[in-house]
């Protein structure tokens, strides 16, 4: 996302976890909203994958 004039945004990118939980790869980041962000992925993208698909797999299983 381009930094024109007083657009609140985030240069990090916003990670959405299976469960629902959001963060922020930029420090300090604490309005974890899709639209301050402009890239959102699922965990599951992330290169060596997430920990919360095992997590997540698991309570499938059960």
């Amino acid at each position: 996302m381009e930094c024109v004039g007083a657009l609140d945004h985030c240069h990090g990118t916003l990670i959405v976890h299976s469960s629902n939980v959001v963060e922020c790869t930029e420090d300090g980041c604490v309005q974890l909203h899709a639209v301050r962000h402009g890239l959102v992925v699922d965990c599951s993208a992330l290169a060596g994958g997430c920990s919360c698909d095992d997590v997540m797999e698991h309570l499938r299983a059960s």
